[in-house]
């Protein structure tokens, strides 16, 4: 049997074995399992035109009322199990009387993004009455009239609780459409037992002492920003001169014959066997890692490193709005939150779960809550930036100057 076909059978068993997700990550391995549960940081091009909505238009809702059924679409391994339950999933069903239809439905934004297309652009409505997507996309679907505006008179929680980094981002001005799920940090990794010295820069991964022992992302967006990033530039801020300078420093490493690859999920592999020495790297997974090789360290480079988001939205017309807004209140209660993180470990907007998850009696789980890969140190939290929001013209030239670097 493949590894993607043993992923595939033991996520179907997963609930009834009562599996965490590492459990689940480390039966398959990581690279494997990482290949359906951050391939959303995929960063292409959407063929769509923009067909952008007045500034200021408010959608109008399907309904004011509970109607007492969700459909909601997430990604594999991102809400909590348990003996065969979701427990943050029947708990709200317990405490509100909402019916959730929850589907693991979505392996990338581009992807999911274009079975919801069609009938969107023509003012329809899709089967999800919530879904959870990356900030960038987030951004377009907003541009593109495809949200409903949400009611913060209804998210408290939200208001109260969330961290301050996730509220009124640029990608979604005000959270006007959007809150967030989970979050995660695009940075570098690396093993000091092969470096020989400690790391901070991502222009470590520009040394010549390193040649071919360097790991690159294949993620257009993850690369040319973090790389901006290090030559002073704020990537959402960033003009055609700039992208063109983060080019010409790519292209110059990888003809010193300093990248050994460019990767997508599997450098993690490869960081594992020690083919390469230095990557850029994703926090969730280094997390998972260190537990079997502590010696493994992760970084946000001096110069700054990427936040992305997962966010959960309401697509336009949806048949529930009001039982999707009191899911998304609801799992911005601080022990909600904690109970979903202690399961997903990915970063969790709720800086009150932290406290909550300590006071657990399982080391695992107070190894979640003192770990920066998910609860981030303010001084950490500081050095983070946004994607830039790229509108169609500036997404197909990224993407062609970055595939001049790759494909060479």
């Amino acid at each position: 049997m493949d590894r993607e076909r043993e992923f595939a059978k033991l996520l179907a068993e997963a609930p009834r074995r009562g599996m965490t997700r590492r459990d689940l990550l480390r039966r398959v391995g990581l690279g494997a399992g990482a290949a359906s549960l951050t391939a959303f940081l995929a960063a292409c091009g959407i063929s769509k035109e923009d067909t952008t909505t007045e500034e200021g238009e408010k959608n109008t809702l399907t309904t004011t009322e509970e109607v007492g059924n969700l459909n909601f679409a997430n990604w594999p391994l991102y809400i909590d199990r348990s003996q065969g339950t979701r427990p943050t999933i029947d708990d709200f069903t317990e405490a509100t009387g909402i019916t959730v239809n929850y589907k693991e439905v979505i392996d990338d934004n581009e992807g999911f993004f274009g079975t919801i297309q069609e009938p969107l652009s023509n003012d329809q409505a899709v089967e999800w009455d919530m879904i959870v997507v990356t900030d960038w996309m987030i951004a377009k679907m907003a541009r593109l009239g495809y949200l409903e505006e949400l009611d913060h008179e209804q998210l408290p929680n939200f208001t109260a609780n969330a961290g301050a980094i996730y509220k009124d981002p640029g990608y979604d001005p005000g959270n006007k459409y959007s809150v967030p799920w989970q979050s995660g940090i695009t940075g570098v990794a690396y093993n000091p037992e092969l470096t020989g010295r400690e790391l901070t820069s991502f222009d470590d991964l520009f040394d010549p002492a390193f040649a071919g022992k360097v790991g690159m992302f294949k993620e257009m967006r993850d690369t040319i920003s973090l790389t901006m990033l290090s030559m002073g530039v704020e990537p959402s801020e960033s003009t055609e001169d700039d992208l063109v300078a983060a080019q010409q420093k790519l292209l110059q490493q990888r003809d010193d014959g300093i990248v050994r690859n460019y990767y997508g999920n599997e450098y993690a592999d490869a960081l594992v066997r020690g083919d390469i020495w230095a990557t850029m790297a994703w926090s969730g997974d280094v997390f998972q890692l260190q537990f079997d090789q502590p010696e493994l360290q992760f970084y946000v480079p001096d110069t700054g490193g990427i936040l992305w988001v997962d966010n959960m939205a309401i697509p336009d017309n949806a048949a529930a709005p009001i039982d999707a807004m009191r899911f998304m209140d609801y799992v911005y209660d601080p022990e909600v939150a904690a109970q979903i993180t202690a399961w997903v470990n990915y970063i969790c907007p709720v800086p009150a779960a932290q406290e909550i998850l300590a006071s657990a009696k399982d080391k695992y789980t107070q190894t979640v809550a003192n770990s920066p890969l998910v609860f981030p140190t303010p001084e950490m939290e500081a050095n983070l930036h946004h994607y830039k929001d790229l509108d169609e013209d500036e997404e197909a030239r990224w993407n062609d100057l970055f595939g001049e670097i790759i494909q060479g």
